[in-house]
């Protein structure tokens, strides 16, 4: 595996760590911030498509284009 490719598995796997704790949270204090209960498959599944797709183009623009070695 090249370097960038390493580079960019670790940002994803980082990424989607914090999601998950995010998401944890949330399962705890959905209520609180009036977010019904019914919403909760919804915003799981579709912020974890979100993250699955973004973290990796961020990663790749962040490495590649903004701040190149």
């Amino acid at each position: 595996m090249s370097s960038i490719a390493k580079q960019t598995w670790s940002d994803f796997v980082t990424v989607t760590a914090v999601w998950a704790g995010l998401v944890f949270v949330l399962m705890f204090y959905h209520k609180k911030v009036g977010m019904p209960s019914e919403w909760m498959p919804q915003v799981v599944f579709g912020s974890f498509v979100l993250v699955a797709v973004l973290a990796p183009i961020g990663s790749l623009l962040w490495r590649r284009v903004i701040r190149p070695a």
